[in-house]
């Protein structure tokens, strides 16, 4: 059977409601001291207690959840966004609610799953141009959110990295390497200028006088027969795209190509490997992210390199804010007015691949 709090209770020989605050992080607002705190937690953990999130929800203000949306895991990136947010969140005393597809279950109108649940906050990556009331229809009026990777000036609440720096970085490395004809290899059909990574590599070849070239991926069709690019087939896509243009009359081949993502990268990686083409002697590669798989390629990727635990870190601590905690899980009076918003620096990291 379960262990419930009343078992945690008979074993630390304390009342059921000392056990209650201490397991809700009420500690010391019950005065109650840190051996009692740390032994009622020991034990707990000791009989394998699990708190049932649900029922401590109802009636209650809080359910000490946080939602953290992501575009999908296939991709190690998001892999390490949920991660740190999990690490953060438990010592600030919360439970991760990961949701995965929010994307694809917004594209058949479906539910998007924590539209369910008693969150009491979200972090979300998405574009600056979406909000996660798309997402979340009425739940998410007046609910703590604090958007991730994206600037935005609709007054929100977000923690960004800085695209346009890391792509003007990595742009002056392949122009000291003597590239001229640099494409940009991009997943999405509904690329905009104004996406950051692509709108300064237009304006760099408008400065530079170089002559921009924008390949996309062709659409993988999936078992589900959904003609969609997606986390799961860039890597596939990527290599698909190398045979292409490897295919290409010699003139027509790029110097170098930066691609949207590492994943893409890499799968251009391994394409132009199986048909011979030197890298990067006959064509340079480069990515942006910063994956740690870029590194174990035997010729390591030449990267822009996003603070993806940073960025993940400080919006916990942002929503946390929100909610009346620090990332200790001490409780404090919660902001609600200041606003809070952060953009962190990206370094290039140049591999064997440029």
């Amino acid at each position: 059977m379960p262990v419930s709090l009343r078992d945690v209770a008979e074993k630390a020989g304390v009342a059921r409601g000392t056990v209650s605050y201490v397991l809700n992080n009420r500690g010391k607002e019950a005065r109650i001291s840190i051996d009692t705190q740390e032994r009622i937690r020991r034990i707990a953990r000791e009989l394998g207690y699990q708190p049932n999130r649900l029922a401590q929800s109802l009636g209650k203000r809080h359910s000490n959840i946080i939602g953290v949306m992501i575009p999908g895991l296939r991709n190690p990136f998001f892999l390490d966004v949920i991660e740190t947010a999990e690490a953060c969140a438990l010592k600030a005393g919360f439970d991760v609610l990961p949701d995965s597809a929010f994307l694809m279950r917004s594209a058949i109108n479906a539910q998007v799953k924590l539209a369910g649940w008693p969150v009491d906050g979200v972090l979300i990556w998405t574009r600056p141009e979406h909000t996660i009331s798309e997402y979340l229809g009425a739940w998410s009026d007046g609910a703590p959110v604090v958007y991730l990777g994206y600037e935005r000036d609709d007054g929100s609440d977000y923690v960004a990295l800085d695209r346009k720096g890391g792509v003007r970085r990595l742009m002056e490395h392949l122009r000291d390497r003597g590239y001229r004809k640099i494409s940009y290899l991009y997943p999405w059909e509904n690329l905009q200028p104004e996406d950051s990574r692509y709108s300064v590599y237009l304006e760099i070849c408008s400065e530079w006088g170089l002559t921009p070239d924008k390949i996309q991926l062709e659409p993988i069709v999936t078992e589900n027969n959904l003609n969609l690019i997606t986390q799961a087939g860039l890597r596939e896509a990527g290599v698909a795209m190398a045979e292409k243009i490897g295919s290409r009359p010699k003139s027509q081949i790029p110097d170098a190509i930066f691609c949207h993502n590492d994943i893409v990268a890499i799968g251009l990686f391994h394409g132009f490997r199986r048909m011979g083409i030197r890298i990067p002697e006959d064509v340079a590669i480069a990515g942006f992210d910063g994956l740690e798989e870029g590194l174990m390629l035997d010729k390591p990727l030449t990267t822009v390199i996003s603070p993806t635990r940073a960025i993940v870190e400080n919006a916990m601590q942002l929503l946390a804010a929100r909610l009346g905690r620090t990332l200790t899980g001490e409780t404090i009076e919660p902001d609600l007015v200041t606003p809070m918003s952060k953009t962190l620096p990206t370094t290039l990291r140049i591999g064997a691949t440029t």
